[in-house]
């Protein structure tokens, strides 16, 4: 397992661009947006060639475009970058990866920051972040400068991967 500073440094090496692989996705905040995601991880990591991180990475997006659609709900301006936009806000997706981590970023406009909650049997929702916990080494939030909303990030690895599966 990754040490939290290791970890720490690799999001850290991450966001640089000119240090590993990313790409960027924006999309509607739509029930559609899901799907979208999960396919363009599928594809982009296939293409870096980093296939071993596509189906766990592909489960973790899916849960946090998920609720980053929920969040978005209702909204009708944000800001990003310092910029500000009338009309519902989009979702936003980042990804990088070197083959043995990759970093999942998604923003959202909504200011309410992300809890795990523990959900009922019976509930049919709840367990996005309670599954994002299981499958990523670590996972967490922030609220970017000169933006409105919050970045939900996790980092998995072949390595979390193999103790989930």
């Amino acid at each position: 397992m990754v040490t939290r500073a290791g970890l720490n440094a690799f999001v850290a090496h991450a966001f640089d661009p000119e240090q590993m692989p990313h790409t960027h996705l924006e999309l509607g905040a739509l029930p559609t947006a899901v799907p979208c995601a999960r396919l363009h991880v599928k594809h982009v990591l296939r293409e870096w060639q980093q296939e071993a991180l596509a189906d766990t990475v592909e489960l973790v997006v899916s849960e946090l475009v998920t609720n980053a659609v929920r969040a978005s709900t209702g909204l009708l301006s944000s800001e990003f970058a310092g910029h500000w936009a009338p009309g519902q806000p989009p979702v936003r997706l980042w990804l990088a990866a070197d083959g043995q981590f990759a970093v999942v970023q998604v923003w959202d406009a909504s200011d309410d920051l992300p809890e795990r909650q523990e959900a009922e049997l019976d509930a049919e929702s709840g367990r996005g972040l309670m599954l994002v916990d299981t499958l990523a080494d670590d996972w967490g939030s922030y609220t970017p400068e000169a933006s409105s909303g919050k970045v939900v990030w996790a980092v998995v690895s072949e390595t979390e991967q193999s103790a989930a599966g």
